[in-house]
């Protein structure tokens, strides 16, 4: 699936966001003596809480389930709502990109971003894929989606982070990334059509130095002929005038 097709589909998925929980974001501002990572100890509880109400949910279940009547919307909806383009209005300026990268080189995702003038979110995408990452394996879906629930609401009144904010962080970075790969095909369309009519030139010029070289070869071979045929002329002239004794063909 290229990027537009995950882009498209990624645009109709329905999401359900519950509403904070005023009590719960009151509770959970870090105090001065909060972990580097912005939890508060109250935040810190209720992710182990959590943890423990995940291993005692048979496999396959939900210890927390999502709250009813949450209305859905789709990613579009909610990037439609939020500060910023929406994703059909995503454009990037082909003079503020990166160079082109080389054999080994990393893509500098950041400068593509900047280049698609990404509104700055106060929690990223990025830093969600690492917590993602930090959630033990083995946790249901629900429980991980309750989890990053609770630490985002606990972050929220601190920083202003909403799963909003991040889902609609997530789909303009691929948007931008789209855009990105439709540059790239456009740059590399233009580069193969040049190079195509390059080489059709120098296939054309090839061809055309094949038709000198058989021509000077036939050239040389009929005037090859001629000289040999006007040697013969002129060595009668020779053997006209010499004795006949050999090397004369008159000699007998």
């Amino acid at each position: 699936m290229d990027l537009r097709s995950t882009l498209r589909k990624a645009a109709g998925l329905l999401v359900e966001l519950p509403p904070e929980e005023e009590e719960e974001a009151t509770t959970a501002e870090p105090s001065h003596n909060a972990p580097a990572s912005g939890k508060s100890d109250s935040t810190d509880k209720m992710w182990a809480e959590l943890e423990q109400a995940a291993k005692k949910t048979p496999s396959g279940g939900s210890a927390i389930p999502m709250p009813n009547g949450v209305p859905s919307r789709t990613i579009e909806q909610i990037v439609r709502e939020s500060q910023g383009p929406n994703l059909d209005q995503i454009k990037l300026s082909p003079e503020t990109l990166p160079p082109a990268t080389g054999g080994g080189e990393s893509l500098d995702f950041a400068a593509i971003y900047a280049s698609a003038s990404l509104p700055q979110v106060p929690f990223s995408s990025e830093q969600v894929i690492e917590m993602l990452a930090a959630l033990p394996s083995s946790l249901p879906l629900e429980v991980k989606r309750q989890m990053m629930t609770v630490s985002i609401n606990a972050m929220g009144k601190a920083i202003g982070a909403t799963p909003e904010s991040i889902v609609a962080d997530a789909s303009r970075k691929l948007a931008a990334l789209a855009a990105y790969a439709d540059h790239l095909s456009q740059l590399t369309s233009e580069y193969t059509g040049a190079a195509e009519q390059k080489i059709a030139d120098l296939q054309a010029q090839i061809e055309q130095i094949r038709l000198q070289v058989g021509a000077a070869q036939e050239r040389q071979l009929r005037e090859n002929t001629a000289c040999a045929t006007e040697s013969h002329r002129l060595d009668d002239v020779l053997e006209f005038f010499s004795l006949d004794v050999p090397p004369s063909k008159h000699a007998e």
